[in-house]
């Protein structure tokens, strides 16, 4: 059976297959000759494709004027009516943004949009007519229905303003960060269709791998001396000490030292540890990164759970927006009725308003209830406003939902479960949310994956702007405003 690459590709999204290939490729090519997105801040590539690039002399000057972006232009003389030119053209460049400035009037495009498919880069399509823009805006709208990332400009100022955005630095180019555990091969969030250099391509993120084995060794190596302080802290302003004994609490601290020291050493942003592949040691050669993972956030790193690396890169983009840490939480349920979302998971912040406010006040509990480990339950806040996000499996989008605290927390006896084949006497993690939203119906056939990142405030225009950069579509809710 034949299938055209649009009918295909329709397809396998509504079967929820696309989010997993990593790249979509021109008609006809491999994927691995398609045009990718090139990593970078300054001096990109734009190739300006148009039938007449002498009328655009001095357009081209304020483009070559943009400070913020030094771009590397690169102007084209094609036909817009020869699809294979324009598919040579664009294939020669190696270009990282492109910009069409399509002909002040012509019939149809033919067959151009189908042959053209997703370039890969961001696109600027400029309309030379504001006044007639009915076929150059059936164009952008046939390349967005291919994958293409189009932004549509009826003028040169709104043009070079685009440009500017799709130009920018991108948010996360260069930082890294260090996985503890098998690559892309989580116990519980696997992510088998990326790889570090698609991560890197499409982030700026440079990831590592790193045995387990290798942070066991240099836990053995970390004395308790450097600990016994931090212990002393968590356990000087928790409102209450549960169940965790002062071993447990100091072995967690020495976790701590060890990440901590590792962190500052090699200058990484993030960290995350393959945490679930200890629950079902019966003797863990680790603590349980819980109480660590919680004082790094607070300090400005990304800790991420379970070696869930959409959830690693969501976390660092969130932090870095908003300056401040983020819940990295499960998705526990989506209430339709009410349109709600619960969230859990047994790392969260104390620091959630920032450094500037109150730290949230906590108790320190065991893990699951199973006598094990320990975990900062905090007091979530009723009624601030949050946004919740995360990048999609393919790193191609981001969900992106506003939302309002209405439950910080349950008790013990709402979620005592002793029959768990996990071992789990309370089934729901130690910090527990319920977040009012909008449209969540919508929400709930977007959840990106098992982990949604939460941060305090609402920062939909700034995350909107550094997703545009990085050639990243948002997916969320018809209004941005908190419920």
């Amino acid at each position: 059976m034949h299938a055209g690459r649009r009918d295909f590709i329709k397809s396998t999204t509504m079967a929820g297959i696309a989010a997993t290939i990593p790249g979509t490729a021109f008609l006809g090519q491999d994927a691995g000759d398609s045009l990718k997105s090139v990593p970078g801040g300054r001096n990109k590539r734009l190739l300006c494709l148009t039938d007449s690039p002498e009328a655009f002399e001095k357009f081209f000057e304020s483009v070559r004027a943009i400070k913020e972006a030094d771009l590397l232009l690169n102007p084209v003389k094609v036909n817009f009516q020869k699809p294979q030119e324009v598919i040579d053209a664009i294939r020669g460049s190696n270009a990282d943004i492109l910009l069409m400035c399509l002909p002040r009037f012509t019939f149809s495009f033919g067959k151009l949009y189908d042959t053209l498919g997703d370039p890969g880069i961001p696109m600027v399509i400029y309309a030379q007519s504001p006044d007639l823009i009915l076929i150059d805006a059936n164009f952008a709208a046939s390349l967005r229905a291919n994958g293409a990332k189009v932004l549509f400009a009826i003028t040169q100022t709104q043009a070079i303003e685009m440009l500017k955005a799709v130009a920018a630095p991108r948010i996360l180019e260069g930082k890294r960060a260090v996985i503890y555990g098998r690559p892309f091969d989580s116990t519980s969030v696997p992510a088998h269709n990326l790889n570090e250099d698609y991560v890197y391509k499409r982030t700026g993120v440079k990831i590592q791998y790193r045995p387990m084995d290798e942070l066991v060794q240099l836990f053995k190596l970390t004395e308790e001396a450097g600990a016994v302080k931090e212990a002393e802290r968590w356990k000087k302003e928790a409102a209450a000490v549960v169940e965790p004994s002062d071993k447990t609490i100091l072995d967690a601290s020495r976790l701590y030292v060890l990440l901590r020291s590792i962190i500052e050493k090699e200058g990484l942003s993030a960290v995350s540890i393959d945490c679930l592949g200890l629950l079902f040691n019966p003797n863990p050669p680790l603590p349980y990164p819980c109480l660590p993972f919680a004082r790094l956030r607070d300090e400005g790193f990304t800790a991420a759970c379970e070696a869930d690396v959409c959830g690693l890169l969501s976390s660092m983009f969130l932090q870095e927006i908003s300056r401040r840490p983020s819940f990295l939480s499960n998705i526990l349920s989506v209430n339709l009725h009410q349109s709600s979302i619960t969230l859990s998971h047994c790392v969260a912040p104390l620091e959630l308003l920032g450094r500037e406010a109150s730290p949230l006040p906590y108790k320190l509990r065991d893990y699951h209830g199973m006598g094990k480990g320990v975990v900062p339950e905090v007091a979530f806040p009723v009624g601030i406003e949050v946004i919740a996000g995360a990048f999609t499996k393919d790193l191609k989008s981001f969900v992106l939902w506003p939302g309002r605290i209405q439950i910080g927390a349950k008790t013990d006896e709402d979620t005592h479960s002793p029959a768990s084949p996990s071992g789990f006497r309370r089934m729901t993690c130690s910090n527990y949310v319920e977040v009012k939203i909008r449209d969540a119906d919508r929400f709930l056939q977007n959840i990106a994956g098992i982990h949604h990142i939460m941060i305090a405030g609402n920062y939909s225009k700034a995350i909107n702007d550094a997703l545009l950069a990085m050639n990243v579509s948002v997916i969320g809710p018809s209004d941005f405003t908190a419920p």
